[in-house]
């Protein structure tokens, strides 16, 4: 079985800061007045600075304003748009609405500049292989911190089960994240098994697909919307090849947007401290501890034997808070248990 080699992930889709920006120069009040009573419309694509947008119940191509220089917009946000005034021309975004939720990630768990990978979406499905769970783990662990920390669920697709003999592996991850909340579906996309309880799941919510690169999201999201024709690259002897390089959406039949993101080699948390991070695991958030911000490291009156935690769960906590401490992700590689 052909190993996912973790040092061909590629995230060079957006390398660039995704900060909240400012505008160049202050508008004035009638300015600020147009741009308010401006239709809003939803991004659905971002590639290279060009935007794709629903407006008015159309797909169509937009672009930023000369008063936005210097912001940013990315799949999922609200923004205020002017439609074409010629037919050679492009609507054009005049302001990004605030966003409600955000899926966050940094370059690693030291530098502060975060990259914003979708906005104003619901659900943030973490796809991982059948075949390489321990590997795909730790990714889901990053993200479901900063999915907390965004204001996101989190669910769980196992993918790829038709490569794996023994369900077991697949079927003790499913039970370790369905206790902290998450929602758990085990789906091949080459077989169809498991891809319409997925597709019932998403209905009309706005859901997210994130993790490594040859994990099979694309593969998925053609499974699940034919029409979407996202493109899927063979597993070659290094595992897979990156396909996505830039998010985009695609609608559902149920009313829903399903969100396909480029595989990322590192998913840093650099907007999390380590004091804050409990908080961001449901089995340590509610502890009763003496201090508030106690560590769950034999601080005084610490609440954590009281606690019901998977002790991998427990591990991924500590090795988190160590790495968040140090300001380095820790490594994913083949000697993880």
């Amino acid at each position: 079985m052909t190993p996912i080699n973790t040092d061909a992930y590629e995230d060079d889709w957006d390398e660039q800061p995704q900060r909240p920006a400012r505008r160049g120069k202050d508008l004035s009040v009638a300015a600020r007045a147009r741009i308010d009573a401006a239709d809003v419309a939803r991004v659905i694509g971002v590639d290279r600075g060009r935007l794709t947008v629903v407006y008015d119940g159309a797909v169509v191509d937009a672009s930023l304003s000369g008063t936005m220089r210097g912001m940013k917009a990315c799949v999922g946000d609200r923004v205020r748009v002017r439609p074409k005034r010629h037919e050679s021309d492009t609507a054009t975004v005049q302001d990004i609405l605030p966003r409600q939720t955000t899926l966050t990630r940094t370059a690693d768990d030291v530098h502060g500049d975060e990259r914003v990978v979708v906005a104003n979406v619901d659900t943030v499905y973490v796809v991982l292989t059948a075949s390489y769970l321990d590997v795909g783990v730790r990714f889901l662990d990053r993200v479901l911190v900063a999915a907390s920390a965004g204001g996101l669920s989190c669910g769980v697709v196992i993918n790829k089960i038709d490569l794996v003999d023994d369900l077991r592996d697949a079927t003790d991850v499913a039970l370790r994240y369905q206790y902290v909340g998450c929602e758990v579906w085990l789906t091949s996309a080459i077989t169809g098994e498991g891809v319409d309880a997925l597709d019932t799941s998403i209905g009309s919510r706005w859901v997210a697909f994130a993790g490594h690169s040859g994990v099979g999201k694309s593969s998925l999201l053609n499974r699940l919307i034919p029409d979407a024709n996202q493109r899927v690259a063979a597993v070659g002897r290094h595992g897979g090849r990156h396909t996505t390089v830039a998010a985009h959406a695609w609608p559902n039949r149920h009313g829903g947007w399903l969100i396909d993101t480029p595989g990322v080699r590192s998913f840093g948390l650099a907007g999390v401290t380590p004091q804050g991070l409990a908080a961001h695991f449901p089995e340590l958030a509610g502890l009763d501890c003496a201090l508030d911000d106690c560590g769950h490291a034999g601080e005084p009156g610490c609440m954590l034997a009281t606690a019901t935690i998977h002790p991998k769960r427990k591990d991924a906590y500590d090795r988190l808070k160590l790495a968040l401490a140090q300001g380095t992700i820790d490594t994913d590689d083949d000697t993880l248990v």
